[in-house]
């Protein structure tokens, strides 16, 4: 009877049944899995492309991004980068006073960094040229190709009393030699600016005024009210030929202030008329010419006097001209203009 209890006789009909249930009951729950998977795998999947999607429209739109605006991209990151370098190397530098970045960009207009510096007084041309040439070194290094980047520095101090600001390039910087001829004025000169030299006022024709400058530069200095300017040609020569003291002289028979431009072998007189309701007179004209009279030999191929009222020159003013012909003036234009020029160049050959 124990043994009864304990293990019941299977029914033959029910264990039949049960079978069949509990496999049924399987292949229903395994058939409910399919369709559950193969949704999963297309959630996936879909998921998959969204994020592809929005990869590549975050990609697109940040390469306009930089298009549009460089400075927030790689390269604006590499003209920040040398700017900084540069200014630690200069500050570094026994001969700096202070140096400061203003401006470091790579918006549309090229990669450009911009930074002033401070030197002490009478810091030599030679110890400026090292100066440059380390900060280059230091800066970019040999990797070329960052030099595309315009690296720009301002250099300001006082040297042998000359007020000195030039500009100077820190990726491409310039020789000693030049450096030495840009500053060559610094003792003689008020101030040295760039590619401009002023020699404020003065009695005598200083030394430096036709020696070699920067190409395209100029410099001036006044004498007896008379503001002369010389501007140098492509290769920083300027003419040495024209008596500007005897021009001065000239001119100051006629006006006590006016001013005097030399552009290559054009000379130009702005100042001879002093009365605004009159035109030049001859008398005031003539000795300007007779100062140059051997045109040839002064180098000039056109002399232009003004014939209004002004102490500066104006793209609107009315000139007489004359041109240099086989070492002799001719007047320049017809018809009346032309009448007065020869007026001019009669009264000149009386002197």
């Amino acid at each position: 009877m124990a043994d009864e209890q304990t293990i019941p006789a299977p029914r033959g009909d029910v264990g039949a049944d049960e079978a069949p249930a509990v496999n049924s009951g399987s292949e229903a729950s395994v058939g409910r899995r399919k369709p559950s998977s193969g949704k999963s795998a297309g959630w996936w999947a879909i998921r998959v492309v969204v994020v592809v999607v929005v990869v590549a429209v975050v990609g697109l739109m940040y390469l306009v991004s930089i298009t549009l605006n460089p400075d927030s991209g790689p390269e604006g990151f590499k003209v920040r980068r040398i700017a900084s370098t540069a200014t630690k190397h200069l500050s570094n530098s026994p001969d700096v006073i202070s140096a400061e970045i203003t401006v470091a960009s790579a918006d549309n207009g090229g990669p450009s960094a911009y930074l002033d510096v401070r030197l002490k007084d009478d810091t030599s041309p030679d110890a400026v040229a090292n100066l440059l040439a380390s900060t280059r070194d230091a800066t970019f290094g040999k990797d070329n190709s960052d030099t595309h980047i315009n690296l720009t520095i301002t250099l300001s101090w006082t040297l042998h009393g000359t007020s000195v600001s030039i500009l100077a390039s820190g990726s491409r910087p310039p020789d000693r030699s030049i450096v030495r001829r840009d500053l060559a004025a610094a003792g003689e000169a008020k101030t040295i600016e760039n590619t401009h030299i002023d020699y404020g006022r003065v009695t005598a024709l200083p030394t430096t005024f036709l020696q070699p400058s920067p190409p395209r530069s100029s410099k001036t200095f006044t004498m007896n009210g008379w503001k002369v300017t010389s501007t140098s040609n492509t290769e920083g020569q300027f003419p040495t030929t024209v008596p500007f003291e005897q021009v001065i002289t000239a001119a100051g028979q006629a006006s006590p202030a006016g001013s005097i431009d030399l552009d290559g072998d054009t000379l130009s007189v702005t100042g001879l008329v002093t009365d605004d309701t009159k035109d030049l007179a001859p008398e005031a004209a003539a000795p300007v010419v007779h100062a140059v009279a051997d045109c040839q030999s002064a180098g000039l191929t056109t002399l232009q006097l003004n014939d209004e009222a002004r102490k500066e020159p104006s793209s609107d003013d009315l000139w007489l001209t004359f041109t240099c012909n086989n070492g002799t003036w001719t007047p320049h234009h017809s018809g009346s203009t032309g009448q007065d020029e020869a007026t001019i160049l009669n009264k000149a050959a009386e002197l």
